[in-house]
């Protein structure tokens, strides 16, 4: 009798500790948005640009989580928008920045309208619509490597890979929608 006590003690006492929480080690979705993307390369970048919005970092699902970091990309391009139409004030016949205004204009913020608009029936056309809109961040930044387009300071440079790269993590996540 007193063996079998102790034995069922021993499993009570052994499931308890089995089946007790443990702390769980945990990422969010961004962040494993971020270590999808390119872990070796770009994690910090990642982590860095996407934990400035509380509302990506909170986010529990791909929908809300594509639909932040869509929101936080056409504010961007709007804000790169309007610093591009300052700078043609002062260079009005720069071709890149002319360009780039242009790009702006027809394909990236119009493809990111798009996306938001499309995430929420259609992903499939909303992830197509966020990279076309990255293709139009790359256009402007090939524009502006010519030797020629040294007039402009290298901050448009860094915003304009910052939007491509948004764009890009925007069509990552929105690929889990699919």
């Amino acid at each position: 009798m007193k063996s079998t006590t102790q034995t069922s003690l021993f499993i009570f006492f052994l499931c308890i500790i089995v089946y007790a929480p443990l702390p769980a080690i945990s990422i969010s979705l961004y962040e494993s948005l971020c270590n999808e993307y390119n872990p070796s390369i770009n994690i910090k970048l990642c982590l860095k640009i996407l934990k400035t919005d509380p509302k990506i970092t909170s986010a529990t699902n791909y929908h809300d989580l594509s639909e932040h970091i869509l929101y936080m990309v056409l504010n961007n391009a709007a804000a790169v928008q309007l610093d591009y139409f300052e700078k043609r004030k002062l260079f009005p016949t720069d071709p890149a920045l002319n360009s780039c205004v242009n790009e702006f204009y027809e394909t990236i913020i119009n493809e990111l309208l798009k996306a938001v608009s499309l995430l929420p029936s259609d992903p499939k056309t909303a992830r197509e619509s966020a990279i076309a809109a990255g293709f139009g961040a790359n256009k402007c930044q090939k524009a502006f490597e010519n030797p020629e387009e040294k007039n402009v300071r290298a901050a448009v440079h860094l915003r304009n890979n910052e939007m491509y790269f948004l764009c890009v993590i925007a069509s990552l996540s929105i690929f889990h929608l699919m």
